[in-house]
């Protein structure tokens, strides 16, 4: 039988030594791809700065500069351009509904009004840029990107030898630097993307130590913060988040403790439910609650200790498969 932790414990093992093992396909030698620090993510955007700065002083277009000039050409419109901004922002709003949304069904509903959007958004986002051309800020993007690769693959596990000098890199082929791309991309778009460090922090397995640590970073790595990869600030960030929903919401039953996202899912519906629950009571809504929609594991999920919530088709049974208007609101107090 799979283990659905095991993953979690090698991305574990990543974060606390701070790299991650890869073999070039070229020559099958084995890279240590370095994790980065605030620190060294901020010297990035200075150097992003330096560049967008000789890029413009070569007489290469802004992306501001590019898509007034696209729009006096008629290559481009003020109205594809308002068309970005309020898809965009009706994304924004659309994530920040889901965020307080608590039934799986409604949760389901909202992404279905979201994913066509973020389509549509994503290929007028290409046309864009595929309209423009190499703008200052593509030149400067594509310079961090070849430094940052450059800066974060080494030779050996203690990250002291790089894999390539400045000088080597600059004369690496197309297919080499796509080669380093796709290994880096890899590394931040698959081994660590979305959810993948809280799944690591709600496991076992790094909860038990954390636990041990008091919420003290130093405690835990021996470490100055700013000395921490952004991976290690992030599992710390959301070790605390969730020690702190285990420490205010009852113990997930068994058949939630299967997985990382299910431990996950529990908690986080105890804690947008109490929200909820806090809402109606400060809006003076007294008396049972329904949650229409939920199943009955979410149902169970948001019982208190001294209150349960009802499952309003148990109800209907209860009553010989039928209730009144009335009957409806007398079962919730009112």
């Amino acid at each position: 039988m799979n283990d659905p932790f095991k993953k979690y414990k090698d991305l574990y093992r990543d974060i606390i030594f701070g790299y991650s093992e890869f073999r070039l396909e070229s020559n099958k030698n084995k890279i240590f791809v370095k994790h980065l620090n605030e620190l060294e993510t901020g010297e990035s955007e200075r150097k992003f700065n330096e560049f967008l700065y000789t890029a413009t002083e070569s007489g290469l277009k802004t992306e501001e500069e590019s898509v007034a000039f696209l729009i006096a050409e008629g290559a481009w419109s003020e109205k594809e351009e308002q068309q970005i901004k309020e898809l965009t922002d009706k994304l924004s709003q659309l994530h920040l509904t889901k965020s307080k949304l608590l039934i799986k069904s409604q949760l389901a509903l909202i992404q279905e009004e979201i994913e066509p959007i973020e389509k549509e958004l994503t290929v007028l986002n290409y046309e864009r840029q595929e309209s423009m051309g190499m703008t200052a800020e593509t030149f400067a993007n594509k310079k961090i990107s070849e430094l940052t690769l450059q800066r974060s693959m080494f030779k050996d596990r203690e990250l002291k030898e790089l894999y390539y000098t400045e000088e080597e890199f600059d004369y690496l082929g197309h297919e080499e630097v796509n080669e380093c791309l796709g290994i880096y991309t890899e590394m931040i778009s698959e081994k660590f993307q979305g959810d993948e460090i809280k799944r690591v922090a709600v496991s076992p397995f790094f909860m038990n130590a954390y636990i041990i640590c008091d919420d003290n970073v130093y405690n835990f790595f021996g470490r100055p913060i700013l000395t921490l990869t952004n991976f290690q600030l992030a599992l710390m960030s959301q070790a605390k988040y969730l020690k702190n929903l285990m420490s205010n919401h009852k113990s997930p039953p068994e058949d939630f403790q299967a997985t990382p996202d299910k431990i996950i899912e529990w908690y986080e519906l105890q804690s947008k439910s109490s929200e909820a629950m806090r809402d109606m009571e400060n809006k003076g809504e007294g008396g049972g609650k329904s949650v229409f929609g939920a199943t009955r594991d979410e149902l169970s999920s948001m019982e208190t200790n001294d209150e349960k919530s009802m499952n309003l088709s148990e109800e209907i049974e209860k009553h010989g498969g039928e209730m009144n208007f009335d009957e409806i609101l007398k079962m919730h107090g009112m």
